[in-house]
């Protein structure tokens, strides 16, 4: 007898196997949506469902579900021209923790607070002048925004 994979001996419970397999078809669904979208916007969108031929897309703020909305006969099209067929889009805004890209593409970095700014103003200074880690803590601390007036 053949040696089988851990994938196979996943797939093969029907438990299991079932979870597996609508994980994987929502991949690929999620690959089809970042190809009808711009690439602004893909970042900012994700497939959480499709059942009965309802697709379920998760907008990172409303201001991204109103375009996707916009974007639905779009996505209609570009799902059935893979086969998947699709009746209803139902586009939610759900707020996540993670930082936005910037414009281009990189993530804004925020201190959690006041205090830690300051510890690592401190450590900068007090590292011998010119040295390679103090150069390193002054870019780690320019590379950090300024935190929102009323946040610590």
């Amino acid at each position: 007898m053949a040696a089988r994979s851990l994938y196979e001996h996943i797939a093969s419970d029907s438990g299991i196997g079932r979870y597996t397999a609508h994980a994987q078809r929502l991949l690929r669904y999620q690959r089809y949506l970042e190809a009808a979208l711009p690439p602004a916007l893909r970042p900012h969108a994700r497939v959480a469902n499709l059942k009965a031929d309802k697709l379920v897309v998760y907008a990172r703020n409303a201001a991204v579900a109103a375009k996707l909305r916009q974007f639905a006969p779009r996505l209609a099209g570009v799902f059935a021209s893979e086969g998947v067929k699709i009746n209803e889009i139902d586009v939610r805004v759900q707020v996540g923790d993670s930082p936005l890209p910037d414009k281009k593409g990189n993530i804004a970095k925020t201190l959690p607070g006041t205090a830690q700014r300051e510890a690592l103003f401190r450590l900068a200074e007090e590292l011998p002048e010119g040295s390679a880690l103090q150069h390193a803590v002054r870019r780690l601390l320019s590379s950090f925004k300024a935190p929102r007036s009323g946040t610590s």
